[in-house]
């Protein structure tokens, strides 16, 4: 089987965005074309909806091998709607959870539970774009489904590490009431599921201004009253620390993606294998319990990348 790639790329993980499973390292990312959904303010529209990027034939023993010699630990399937390859995907992840990678699905999640139980037990870490929380915008504009969205979250809480994304388009919903909707729904299963907000730039068919920082500022002040994680992204120059509920410590300083992981150990009790969606680290100040999936340190780079870079 071989699958047309749109990009290869050695990505910071925190650019899935990833903030809390491995921290720190780099992930090799790659994109395919096409998409299960018509977001008209699409932000990777030139591999998700018209194709105009050149594409490579790649078997999945060859993708895995170009991840292991990254050096990096984990592969994402990213950039456009990775799970309209599903047969791919499936082939490619279960090499590499066998040569030892940590795989990582980005997706907008409108798949039925059935494919998706199955491509998930492919999967370590998943980051789930929801585009905002009414069903009659999901199925007009968007041309998707929020229960399958809903259920696909539901299933990837069980199965993998679990990071939520929302880009806040001007116009699409009220947000004020779409947030809320959103948090509540993902604090019943867990209030420690990391949340991003990010700001939307105009793209493809879509030209409302960029989001305000004043709003995402807000609606993150809404979003901590469900969530213990909660993240704004899109903005340039933005700082943003992690610290210990505990003592205080700080975990993790990120500008951008510079990113500098501290006072965070192993958990020498915690679980591998499936249950790692439950975290391994430990306060190293204070030895609280830290809702964090630590990396090991990756082995230097050989790759070298002959695809196209992909677009943030």
């Amino acid at each position: 089987m071989k699958g047309l790639v749109s990009s290869l790329a050695i990505d910071p993980i925190e650019k899935k965005p990833l903030f809390r499973f491995l921290p720190g390292s780099r992930v090799f990312s790659v994109g395919f074309v096409g998409c299960n959904l018509r977001c008209p303010f699409c932000q990777n529209w030139q591999i998700s909806q018209e194709f105009e990027e050149p594409q490579t034939q790649v078997s999945p023993e060859a993708l895995v091998e170009q991840a292991l010699a990254s050096g990096c630990p984990s592969i994402a399937f990213t950039y456009s709607e990775p799970s309209i390859h599903i047969e791919y995907l499936i082939e490619a992840s279960s090499l590499a959870q066998e040569r030892g990678l940590q795989t990582v699905l980005v997706t907008n999640g409108n798949l039925n539970e059935g494919p998706a139980e199955e491509l998930l037990g492919h999967i370590n870490a998943v980051n789930l774009d929801i585009k905002c929380f009414s069903a009659a915008t999901y199925a007009r504009v968007l041309s998707g489904s929020l229960e399958n969205t809903l259920a696909f979250a539901r299933i990837a809480a069980a199965a993998a590490w679990l990071e939520v994304t929302t880009l806040v388009v001007p116009d699409l919903d009220d947000w004020t009431l779409a947030i809320d909707g959103i948090c509540s729904f993902l604090a019943s299963l867990s209030r420690d599921i990391p949340f991003h907000l990010s700001a939307y730039h105009p793209a493809w068919r879509y030209g409302e201004p960029r989001t305000r920082p004043e709003l995402l500022s807000s609606l993150a002040g809404r979003a901590k009253r469900e969530l213990a994680h909660v993240y704004v992204g899109n903005i340039a120059g933005e700082a943003q620390e992690d610290v210990c509920k505990a003592c205080g410590a700080i975990h993790v300083r990120r500008r951008g993606y510079q990113v500098r992981v501290e006072n965070l150990v192993p958990d020498p009790e915690a679980r591998g294998g499936r249950e790692a969606r439950e975290g391994n680290a430990l306060c190293g100040r204070c030895g609280a319990t830290a809702h964090y999936r630590l990396a090991t340190e990756p082995a230097k780079s050989s790759f070298r990348n002959a695809m196209p870079e992909a677009k943030p």
